[in-house]
């Protein structure tokens, strides 16, 4: 169990998101005025639990839209963000070659792939449950258990993994990965001491990773 207190959040809307297409992580894409100010909301409410200027190591997905949205906390908070511990350990579920498509289009061909508890269902080419929390398990090994306040930006599907992981939600029955509660976008989580509460944001959202 982490000693540290871990902010976990989503980033904030892109314009793939708002068009209901899934996203690569090998491509950039940006952040919506929406997005905009759901990053701008996470940072103030950073700083209504941490104050200005505060001693925290930042850890971001190495992926644009995850970039932007620290780019933003990071101004609201006033700490450096090119000091962002940047890893694609914190990456969104590898969808493989569905990736750029819209969900509509991809069902047409395979049935539905957004499915209980607002989950994806994983493509054939890509990524599935354990194989995300194979690559977070390893990123919690690498930053050891340094204590301290930890701001992590990543995505939606990938940081319900991390959460579960990290607050000790049990496994999922058929997904085989311990998965935490769905946040709308915009949302930050807090892990403290293997318990989780939400800072800001709802559990209602349907994923769009």
């Amino acid at each position: 169990m982490k000693q540290g207190r871990f902010y976990i959040m989503r980033h904030g809307e892109t314009v793939y998101n708002a068009s209901a297409r899934l996203q690569s992580n090998a491509m950039h894409t940006p952040l919506t005025k929406q997005g905009f100010a759901q990053a701008a909301a996470m940072g103030c409410a950073l700083r209504a639990e941490l104050g200005d200027r505060p001693q925290v190591t930042l850890h971001v997905s190495d992926t644009g839209r995850a970039l932007q949205t620290a780019a933003l906390i990071a101004e609201e908070l006033r700490i450096d963000w090119f000091a962002a511990r940047r890893t694609m350990d914190l990456k969104e579920i590898d969808m493989g070659s569905w990736c750029g498509r819209s969900y509509g289009d991809v069902e047409d061909e395979v049935g539905q792939i957004v499915v209980a508890d607002h989950l994806l269902r994983p493509a054939p080419d890509g990524e599935d449950y354990p194989m995300i929390a194979g690559r977070l398990n390893r990123w919690l090994e690498e930053i050891g258990d340094p204590g301290g306040d930890h701001i992590v930006v990543m995505h939606g599907i990938s940081s319900r993994v991390l959460r579960g992981i990290m607050a000790g939600y049990p496994v999922h029955p058929v997904h085989g990965a311990p998965i935490a509660p769905s946040l709308v976008q915009g949302s930050i989580a807090l892990v403290e001491a293997g318990a989780e509460r939400t800072v800001l944001g709802s559990t209602r959202g349907i994923e769009h990773a």
